[in-house]
């Protein structure tokens, strides 16, 4: 009798949980526009600010954000128009061309001793010290 009234409890708090949503985060995947999409990109640091137009420069800034072909899939939800508590803030913005016009941001920071990239309302991934470098050096 026992064994049963503790099972029934297990299975209602799982039930529970599922309902609530509890221990089921969403996975945030960064997607990247292709660098033949845009027109430019601009970069915002400060009072600093810089637009790229160099094919290969739009094509460099892509890759670094992607990581170098490492996953930067998190469960960390950006909930914000820009970051909180965030140091070292560059805006990066992706301007489009032909039938797509306009812009998606996102951002890049640093965070105590990390560096991060925060798409609003959508993620927060990591970045580490060399790819934030690689992207400030244009901005400096």
């Amino acid at each position: 009798m026992m064994r049963k009234t503790i099972l029934g409890i297990l299975l209602c708090g799982i039930i529970l949980l599922e309902i609530t949503g509890c221990g089921n985060k969403k996975n945030f995947k960064l997607n990247l526009p292709k660098e033949d999409k845009l027109k430019n990109i601009t970069l915002e640091k400060n009072s600093n600010k810089l637009d790229i137009l160099d094919e290969e420069e739009i094509k460099n800034i892509i890759y670094v954000l992607n990581g170098f072909g490492e996953d930067r899939t998190t469960k960390e939800e950006s909930i914000q128009d820009y970051p909180v508590n965030a140091n070292e803030i560059i805006k990066i913005e992706f301007n489009f061309k032909g039938e797509e016009k306009g812009k998606s941001i996102l951002f890049i920071y640093k965070k105590g001793n990390k560096s991060f990239i925060e798409v609003p309302y959508n993620g927060i991934y990591k970045i580490n010290e060399d790819e934030y470098n690689s992207i400030e050096k244009y901005i400096r």
